[in-house]
C-alpha cells in the first residue's frame, strides 16, 4: 500500500467531476507534505470505502482506531510511525517509508501495533521544574528532574513506548552500533547499523552520518534518520 506525498496547497482546491476529493489533512501531528488525511487513507490506499463521504462515515462511526484511540476527525494527519487499525477486520498497520517509493502503509501483527518507536526532537525544561521531550508525531512527555536517566536522553533519540498507555518501554540511543532507519532525504527508507556520525557540527554545513544498509554504505544528513533498535529493528520494516 502506498501513501504518496502531498503536492502544493493547490491541490487541495475542490476537483471537477470525475476527481476524486482530497481535503487538507488537520495541521498538528505531522508536515503537510508527509500526511495525508484519514479519510483518504481509508478510501484510496485501504480500500475500505470508494467516496470520501463513505470514509468520513465509517470513521465517524468509531471503527477506526490511531494509535491505539479511536479518531473520529476524518481529516487527522496520518503519517510516519503512526498505527492504524481496524478491529472489525482485525488488520493493524504501520506507516513506514520505503526507498524510492515514500511512504507506505505496512501491515503489521496485533503485538507489534501495541508500540511506537517516537523520535525525540526537542528537550526542555517547563514549568515545574520537569523535563519534557517533545517526539516526532508532536505529543509530548514529561518526566520529573531527579531521575538520572532522563538526563541522558538526547535530541535524536527515540522512545519505544507502549499503547494507547504512552508508557516508555525503552530508549534507543542515537550512537554508533544502533540499527536506524532514514526517513527523509534521497535515501528514505534504507535502514541498518549506523557506522558513524560527525560530533561537532561547522556551520553552515550540517552534520552527515554513514549507514550500513542494504545496498552498502550511504550518508545522510544526521536528522534524517532515527534509532528503531539496538542490534536489530524492533519493528518490522520493508
Amino acid at each position: 500500500m502506498h501513501l504518496k506525498r502531498l503536492a502544493a496547497p493547490s491541490t487541495y482546491k475542490i476537483p471537477r467531476k470525475g476527481y476524486k476529493f482530497v481535503p487538507r489533512p488537520k495541521p498538528g501531528r505531522h508536515p503537510l507534505n508527509m500526511s495525508l488525511p484519514l479519510a483518504v487513507v481509508l478510501r484510496d490506499i485501504m480500500g475500505l470505502a470508494t467516496t470520501y463521504i463513505e470514509a468520513k462515515k465509517i470513521i465517524r462511526l468509531g471503527k477506526v482506531l490511531v494509535d491505539g484511540e479511536v479518531v473520529r476527525e476524518a481529516r487527522f494527519a496520518i503519517g510516519l510511525m503512526d498505527i492504524v487499525s481496524i478491529p472489525s477486520t482485525n488488520k493493524n498497520y504501520r506507516v513506514v517509508p520505503r526507498f524510492r517509493r515514500g511512504l507506505e502503509l505496512l501491515e503489521i501483527s496485533e503485538d507489534e501495533a501495541k508500540i511506537k518507536p517516537c523520535q525525540v526532537k526537542r528537550k526542555q525544561h517547563v514549568d515545574g521544574g520537569s523535563i519534557q521531550f517533545t517526539l516526532h508525531d508532536g505529543r509530548n512527555l514529561q518526566f520529573p528532574p531527579n531521575s538520572p536517566e532522563v538526563h541522558s536522553i538526547s535530541v535524536g533519540d527515540t522512545f519505544l513506548i507502549e499503547l494507547p498507555s504512552k508508557t516508555v518501554r525503552t530508549v534507543f540511543k542515537r550512537v554508533e552500533g544502533s540499527y536506524c532507519l532514514i526517513t527523509a532525504g534521497s535515501r528514505m527508507g534504507l535502514h541498518g547499523k549506523l557506522i558513524s556520525m560527525e560530533v561537532e557540527r561547522r556551520y553552515p554545513a550540517k552534520r552527515h552520518a554513514v549507514i550500513e544498509s542494504s545496498i552498502g554504505r550511504v550518508t545522510t544528513i544526521l536528522d534524517y534518520f532515527m534509532p528503531v533498535g539496538e542490534d536489530k529493528p524492533w519493528i518490522t520494516l520493508y
